[in-house]
């Protein structure tokens, strides 16, 4: 009886300590990193409209996610959802119903309009048929800090604030 009790002790003793091994479930993910560094980089807010979230609006800031191609300027891979399907300000074409976007104050001067799953596809976690998607470039900023801003007549986001070589 002595060895069954002994024999069950040393069997829960081992068991207990075979189990902190090295892995997690972290540990099955393969991810690269460009994909490590747009986690680390991307900044989601609400859009408010008064009291009410009117939609969402997510970035990713590209100059520190993949800096060998996005440099000179200020490169931000955009996601924007709103209930009514509102389309980002492009201040080459002058409608000024849109919603614009911001960085630290200015307009952006290019704004190309994506579709989902294309090359950014991945870097923000959910791509799916009902944001909008869009590579947008503004002047290089010489702040360390840069905010980033989505705003109407009617709604705005909080600021998405990057901090350069945070990364």
């Amino acid at each position: 009886m002595r060895i069954f009790f002994h024999t069950g002790i040393i069997f829960i003793v081992i068991s207990l300590f075979s189990g902190c091994a090295r892995t997690n479930a972290f540990t099955r993910f393969d991810f690269s990193k460009v994909k490590e560094r747009a986690t680390s980089s991307l900044r989601t807010s609400k859009i408010n409209r008064g009291d009410q979230i009117y939609g969402v609006f997510s970035s990713v800031y590209l100059n520190e996610v993949i800096p060998e191609k996005y440099n000179g300027m200020e490169y931000f891979y955009i996601t924007i959802y709103t209930k009514d399907g509102a389309k980002l300000f492009d201040p080459n074409l002058l409608d000024k119903r849109k919603m614009t976007l911001r960085l630290n104050g200015k307009l952006p001067v290019k704004i190309k309009k994506l579709e989902s799953g294309g090359k950014f596809e991945g870097l923000i976690p959910l791509n799916n048929n009902w944001n909008s998607y869009y590579l947008v470039a503004f002047d290089e900023d010489d702040s360390e800090k840069l905010s980033l801003t989505l705003q109407s007549g009617y709604f705005y986001s909080q600021p998405l604030i990057y901090r350069k070589g945070e990364q």
